[in-house]
């Protein structure tokens, strides 16, 4: 059994565990990566990428669809739900390369293979060439996190699937129930709808994307309703058996069936068999205990991404991957700024937002001005027949502090980094509106948004 020495031993290569490694490497230090499945873990292989490559696929059947809009006559259009699993397979694989190449860019040895704390300072990997010790100053876990289920209805990957069963499976179903319609659930919802796959959403929540603001829940729901998704809400499933055309869903409203059935219900923090409990690791809730500097209770042992805790995003684990290699490296790293974490949400219309909902806002007692716009009143929306949705501002209405905003729309997921820079730099309503936005674009809206927040709306 081999021993191999570095400064810092990542364990884990998603978005948290390979810019944690590239960004160690930055800053001189050795390092070690781990990984039992593929580089670039969930988000590159099974998660964030190939499904927004299923829905640009399911964006531009969309757009062929409805080519008569455009004064386009098309016809014998054949989609293909095979080729298009294929095509996000190979982007995929594309960006499981690209972190290859940049651990080689930036000497960072990859040893392939199940990585298990044993001390402190130690990681046991075991691959298929046998188990080889890691030996590191510093110890950073990004194992990430693992779709959940509900209790007594086990995943098969083959009736009742996962994300991650879902981007590989070649066969499309005839019918698909989705128990879930957070961010995963109606990414796969509009994915399905593109290709005529009859959709019912079941969501326990009063509201489809149930954190987001209400009015972009409505807004969302409205556009799933015009393409035929059908969505319940409110609803408490009882069990998932074998029946009908492939499962029945039993709920506290009914019974729903479909060849099929997605679960969309969450996802837990991969923390069991790694050697926590042995060493003492604390964890909360199920997610590894880290403080602002990434450090675990244990010394020297850092942890990242969804496995620390929510939100479970990429960007999330992204900068908290950065600010623990540069404590590591003896820097004195920013603190993640869990309050201005963009969500974003892919399906269509697409939903993104920062800071905090309407409803949280007066809740916290702030005194507030909204604004809104809505793409309906966008040249460029209009332009592009991309109609639907809005950007809502939310400020505080004697400072004109922006406290939290909400894009439902085209492009809303690019659209909203202007207002993630904008609340960094502590800008107000006034700065926004003394910015001038190119004219014409979707990103106007929001200037657009901000001058009806202060009673100044031009096109409305």
């Amino acid at each position: 059994m081999a021993t191999h020495r570095f400064d810092v031993a990542v364990v884990g290569t998603g978005p948290g565990g390979y810019v944690a490694a590239i960004r160690c490497a930055q800053l001189g230090l050795s390092v070690a990566a781990v990984e039992d499945d593929r580089p670039g873990g969930v988000c590159l292989n099974w998660g964030c990428i190939p499904t927004k490559a299923l829905l640009r696929n399911a964006e531009v059947l969309g757009l062929v669809n409805r080519a008569a809009d455009f004064g386009i006559r098309v016809s014998g259009v054949e989609p293909s739900w095979a080729e298009a699993i294929q095509r996000s397979r190979r982007v995929a694989d594309g960006r499981a390369k690209g972190v290859e190449f940049l651990f080689r860019k930036n000497k960072i040895t990859l040893f392939p293979g199940r990585g298990v704390l044993s001390a402190r300072d130690t990681v046991e990997v075991t691959g298929a060439a046998g188990t080889e010790t890691l030996k590191a100053r510093a110890v950073i876990l990004a194992t990430g996190s693992e779709p959940k289920s509900l209790r007594g209805v086990a995943i098969d990957e083959t009736i009742v699937v996962s994300s991650n069963g879902a981007v590989r499976n070649e066969r499309l179903p005839g019918s698909i129930a989705i128990i879930g319609a957070g961010a995963v659930g109606v990414e796969f919802a509009d994915i399905y709808a593109a290709y005529g796959v009859p959709v019912t959403l079941l969501e326990a929540l009063p509201r489809i994307v149930p954190i987001e603001d209400e009015e972009s829940s409505k807004e969302l729901a409205r556009a799933f309703r015009r393409r035929g998704i059908e969505m319940k809400t409110g609803v408490k499933v009882l069990a998932v058996k074998p029946g009908g055309p492939g499962a029945v869903v039993e709920t506290d409203q009914g019974r729903v069936e479909a060849e099929q059935v997605l679960m969309a219900v969450g996802r837990a923090a991969k923390v069991r068999g790694l050697g926590f409990e042995a060493l003492g690791l604390q964890l909360d809730r199920g997610f590894v205990k880290v403080s602002p500097r990434m450090e675990t209770s244990l010394p020297g042992v850092y942890a990242i991404g969804d496995m620390a805790g929510p939100p479970l995003l990429a960007h999330k684990a992204m900068a908290e991957a950065v600010a623990a290699a540069e404590a590591i490296a003896g820097r004195d790293p920013r603190p993640v700024d869990y309050a201005n974490v963009p969500s974003c949400t892919y399906c269509r219309p697409q939903v993104a937002s920062i800071g905090l909902t309407e409803a949280k806002a007066r809740e916290n007692g702030r005194e507030i001005t909204v604004g809104r716009f809505p793409f309906t009143a966008s040249g460029k929306a209009v332009a592009l027949a991309e109609p639907e949705g809005f950007v809502k501002i939310v400020a505080d209405k004697a400072t004109g502090e922006i406290l939290g905003v909400h894009i439902v729309g085209h492009e809303a997921t690019e659209i909203i980094h202007e207002f993630a820079v904008g609340r960094t730099l502590e800008a107000t309503l006034e700065e926004i509106v003394h910015t001038i936005h190119a004219h014409p674009t979707m990103a106007e809206a929001a200037l657009e948004a901000a001058l009806g927040a202060l009673g100044q709306a031009i096109h409305l």
